[in-house]
């Protein structure tokens, strides 16, 4: 009899730890099917824009997250105040990268219609014969060797300058919506600014040596349209390749003011059209808004897409070569884009790509990673305020802190990215106004115009700028007047017409 018991009761047993067993299993499943529900769930949200967001206890416009969705799920409360400080700025990135251009003619549009499929060979040809010293001279010789290609440009130098002429030209961002990584904003147009510039450069040669100054000056004037338009895209890489051309511009603008047929109307001329540089200047702090609106949205493509659709293949080798990536191999299907030929085949349909991770999950550290991000870039935009050469200590502070951080092991994988570089970009646009601010201060001696206070300290150092007087050697009656600053640009030289004035001026 005791022994069955002692059955029924080891039946029981049995039959309860496999109940609880089942329960515990079922529990489990049910979570972990919940938890990919809700991942969906939000992964699909991304797409849907609601019109207001519960946000750090207030209610906020779903607007302002367009193009950075992930931010609207942060429950970090340092993260979260980081962020509302740039909602209360007005400075998110929605606000930033909205299509202006639509009323407008957008000129990175055409500089991508006329140079995206051109022939590179025939460029690289140009930019070869094009003067690399600091002294612009492009020679006759130079200009007859070349004249096939130049004129296979013609219509591309002409298609730019029409649209350059229409008032309500801009430069804008160009928005692309990819299958895989969704909206992207374009501005690989800048990359062709010094194309035009170059074909803008052998124009000026020609007449030049045609003797048609003002055809060489009207060049000059196309030149520093495009580069004051593109300025005021205000994202670096736009703004640094304005810089760049304009500083270009004022060295083959000296070799104009220099020829033998120029004249004092033409430096008239010159002065309206740099003080409208100055006038129209793309402060510095614009600059930093939209990098910073740039990375927010660098941190939502990562956690959203990956990697590959944030950072450019260089940074991802980078992040490789110091040990911190895992490549994880997974099969997709091919892309819509590939021929009818290559899809009849379905074993073909499917590819093997990489998904790329950092070996420190970034759904953790990006929240750390962000707040230094967002705080570090909230005290350049303030420092902007001062001249570059004050803002020196700041930007060393920062930069301190972050190896600092580093060294004690966290993990500021994409702000260190993101910050690199900043110094040596302000640095360019310091060099960029100060070389304007050159060339309009020797104009301005010269024409005997006001001189405005502000133009007599270098932003690229705490020097004043050097006004010298020099005779020409071959004629020396002729002066000329000569501004230079130590250690940024070369000096810039203008006929001294102060001079012709006073000996044509009629006694009384």
């Amino acid at each position: 009899m005791s022994d069955i018991k002692k059955q029924k009761l080891s039946t029981k047993s049995i039959f309860f730890i496999v109940v609880v067993l089942f329960v515990v299993v079922t529990y489990y499943v049910v979570a972990m099917l919940q938890r990919y529900h809700v991942r969906e769930i939000r992964s699909n949200s991304l797409l849907i824009s609601p019109k207001t967001v519960k946000f750090g206890g207030e209610m906020i416009s779903g607007e302002m997250f367009r193009g950075i969705e992930t931010a609207r799920f942060e429950k970090d409360r340092k993260l979260i105040d980081e962020i509302k400080k740039v909602i209360a700025q007005k400075e998110m990135p929605s606000e930033i990268f909205k299509d202006k251009s639509k009323e407008n003619a957008n000129i990175a549009l055409t500089l991508n219609d006329v140079f995206r499929l051109d022939n590179d060979e025939e460029l690289k040809i140009l930019q070869a014969a094009a003067p690399k010293e600091d002294k612009w001279n492009i020679t006759n010789e130079t200009l007859e060797q070349l004249e096939d290609t130049l004129t296979h440009f013609e219509l591309k130098r002409l298609t730019i300058r029409n649209v350059l002429s229409q008032p309500n030209t801009c430069f804008y961002f160009i928005f692309e919506q990819d299958e895989e990584f969704g909206e992207i904003v374009d501005v690989r147009a800048a990359d062709y600014l010094e194309d035009y510039l170059l074909l803008e450069e052998y124009a000026i040669a020609r007449s030049l040596r045609d003797g048609r100054i003002e055809e060489a000056l009207n060049s000059l004037v196309y030149i520093f349209r495009i580069a004051q338009l593109a300025s005021e895209a205000a994202v670096p890489a736009v703004r640094s390749s304005a810089a760049q051309i304009r500083l270009r511009a004022i060295d083959v603008m000296q070799a104009i003011v220099l020829d033998a047929k120029f004249n004092k109307r033409y430096l008239g001329g010159l002065y309206g059209m740099m003080q409208e540089q100055l006038k129209h200047w793309t402060p510095d702090r614009a600059v930093w808004i939209a990098d910073r609106a740039s990375g927010m949205k660098t941190y939502h493509r990562i956690l959203q897409y990956g990697l590959e659709a944030a950072l450019t293949p260089k940074e991802i080798e980078d992040l490789e070569n110091r040990g911190l990536l895992v490549f994880i191999s997974r099969k997709q299907k091919k892309r819509k884009n590939n021929s009818a030929a290559e899809n009849n085949n379905d074993s073909e349909n499917d590819e093997t790509k990489e998904t790329i991770l950092l070996k420190n999950n970034f759904f953790n550290t990006h929240i750390a990673d962000e707040i230094f991000y967002l705080q570090s870039m909230q005290k350049i935009i303030d420092d902007c305020k001062k001249p570059f050469y004050q803002r020196i200590p700041i930007l060393d502070e920062i930069n301190d802190e972050l190896l600092n951080k580093m060294d004690k092991g966290q993990e500021l994988v994409i702000a260190e990215i993101l910050l690199r570089g900043i110094v040596r970009l302000m640095r360019l646009y310091a060099q960029d106004r100060a070389g304007c601010e050159i060339a309009f201060l020797a104009m301005s001696i010269s024409l005997e115009k006001p001189t405005a206070p502000s133009l007599i300290t270098n932003p690229f150092s705490e020097e004043e700028y050097n006004i010298d007087q020099t005779k020409d050697e071959e004629n020396p009656n002729k002066k000329f007047i000569l501004v230079s600053s130590s250690g940024n640009r070369l000096p810039f030289c203008v006929p001294d017409y102060r001079t012709e004035t006073k000996e044509t001026k009629k006694p009384e």
